[in-house]
């Protein structure tokens, strides 16, 4: 696992004053508005400029009133930026990292999405490629959009997982990295518990070790516990990495996300290990 750093820089949202593609499904949300999406910041450009119209094509699918080129006094704001992850088997992963805002600007929640393709679709903007991130996106920010606590009958048989602390993390590290992890986690068959009383069949928490400055550069270790809740440890998932000096000191920002998505497959193995059996099963 390697820790993944990306520039921290505060996303744009300018809006253009068009009209929304008519016949257009629409759902009304929390307080009948529409959700404008401000133009996709990262790399490469020719994704990040499609994905804006994709994702809002995809909403409109699923009756989310969306659009990249108009906006309102009413309307939820969507800022999204794209990041580039190493090349893996001929093919290249990129994470579109989401942060949704009511119309008094609070901030309602983040999601994360990660797609494959090769690094020329990527680099040319193929609109097939784009296409399904926007729809991968879209699916996980409707969940977003219309959150509830599951019932005991909708839990069923699933694995209750609690985020716990993130400790030894600088700048606003800890918050940060403990509810990037908590919204990719959501993606998964689990059932995530925030509240430290509340039942659960495993604990993930995590310590960040930031080393003293040396030539310019720190060393970061990251190292994520996946215990039970009576604190048997059933593993680690471990990143590493040397960062500018400094870089974490503040607002972690998007680094959050690019290092949750490099734990989540280690965390849910560890997850998947240590899940409780069945009922009737040895």
């Amino acid at each position: 696992m390697v820790l993944l750093v990306a520039a921290c820089q505060p996303l744009p949202h300018p809006f253009a004053d068009d009209v929304p593609r008519r016949g257009s499904p629409i759902l009304d949300l929390r307080d009948s508005a529409s959700v404008a999406i401000a133009p996709i910041e990262g790399m490469p450009r020719a994704t990040a400029e499609k994905l804006g119209p994709a994702l809002a094509n995809a909403l409109q699918e699923r009756e989310i009133a969306a659009s990249d080129k108009t906006t309102s006094i009413g309307s939820y704001e969507l800022l999204g930026k794209i990041q580039e992850m190493p090349a893996s088997a001929g093919k290249a992963a990129l994470v579109a990292v989401w942060e949704l805002r009511d119309p008094s600007g609070e901030r309602l929640g983040e999601r994360a999405e990660r797609a494959e393709a090769a690094a020329t679709d990527w680099q040319q903007g193929s609109d097939d490629a784009v296409a399904r991130l926007a729809a991968a996106s879209a699916a996980q920010l409707v969940a977003l959009l219309q959150d509830d606590a599951p019932t005991e009958a909708e839990i069923g048989g699933r694995t209750r997982l609690q985020i716990s602390s993130v400790a030894g993390a600088p700048g606003d590290g800890g918050e940060a990295l403990a509810r990037a992890v908590t919204e990719l986690l959501k993606k998964q068959d689990l059932v995530i518990v925030t509240d430290p009383q509340a039942k659960a069949d495993l604990v993930l928490d995590a310590t960040v070790t930031v080393a003293q400055p040396r030539a310019g550069k720190q060393n970061v270790k990251i190292v994520w516990h996946v215990r039970r809740k009576e604190g048997t440890e059933i593993g680690t998932v471990g990143q590493e990495n040397d960062v500018p000096t400094g870089l974490l000191d503040g607002a972690w920002g998007d680094v959050a996300y690019m290092v949750a998505v490099s734990a989540q497959d280690g965390i849910m193995e560890l997850v998947t290990r240590g899940a409780p059996q069945p009922v009737g099963k040895s």
